[in-house]
């Protein structure tokens, strides 16, 4: 049987990357305050997947994260170094993929998200926690059922992002809807909504033009799992 993939890998070229518009892929690299504010919140551990792993924004804190046993990536396109280069919207896909405990990513959005999620949510022992535009809450065809039976256990709600230029390239422009970190923690009992303001995001910035180092997001990585920032 001929498995017809929903994504097509595109080459990764700079062309592509500084188009105006949808990026091949819908690929945007996480800023690295997504993933450390995440573990601000939510104290990932065990052996974690990434399956939409891009260039490593994530999996790359993820790895110096001290509660991580081990780490697996994915990623469709084969320009992109991963374990695993298989389509995430596909359940074949994830029987192939190692168990995990979590899986944590920012998958690609508008029709590719809801079925990349319900993947995750099977596939993890403990949970998932995903990077989504807020409005994936919305009950649409594609989810409804899923987010009445599984409602995430915990959304923070991020300040906007600029992921790419206006529609001219001069500036730096956010999406019409912000991004939340959702996470579906299989041992939650209740249901929380955290609203985090920039001025509480530490080492936050607005767009890659002003992205920390690696060095530096690395160092409050070691600084939460040493307790040393508080949820504040």
């Amino acid at each position: 049987m001929t498995v017809a993939r929903l994504l097509t890998p595109q080459p990764d070229t700079s062309a592509s990357i500084e188009t105006v518009g949808r990026h091949p892929l819908n690929f945007y690299e996480s800023p690295s305050w997504f993933t450390t504010e995440l573990l601000r919140h939510v104290r990932l551990s065990g052996v974690i997947g990434e399956p939409c792993v891009g260039h490593g924004a994530i999996a790359s804190l993820l790895r110096v994260w001290p509660d991580t046993q081990r780490i697996w990536t994915n990623d469709i396109d084969p320009h992109k170094a991963a374990d695993y280069q298989m389509d995430a919207t596909l359940s074949e896909s994830w029987a192939k993929f190692p168990d995990c405990d979590w899986i944590c990513t920012n998958p690609p959005y508008s029709e590719f998200a809801a079925p990349i999620i319900k993947n995750a949510y099977q596939k993890a022992r403990v949970g998932v926690a995903a990077f989504l535009l807020t409005s994936f809450l919305e009950p649409c065809d594609d989810r409804a059922d899923f987010l009445q039976q599984h409602p995430p256990s915990l959304v923070l709600v991020l300040p906007r992002f600029c992921f790419r230029k206006d529609k001219r390239g001069t500036r730096w422009a956010t999406d019409n809807i912000t991004i939340s970190c959702f996470v579906w923690d299989k041992r939650a009992i209740g249901q929380q909504i955290i609203i985090r303001p920039k001025s509480a995001i530490a080492g936050f910035y607005k767009n890659p033009e002003q992205a920390i180092s690696q060095e530096r997001a690395e160092e409050i990585v070691q600084a939460i799992a040493k307790g040393e920032l508080c949820n504040n």
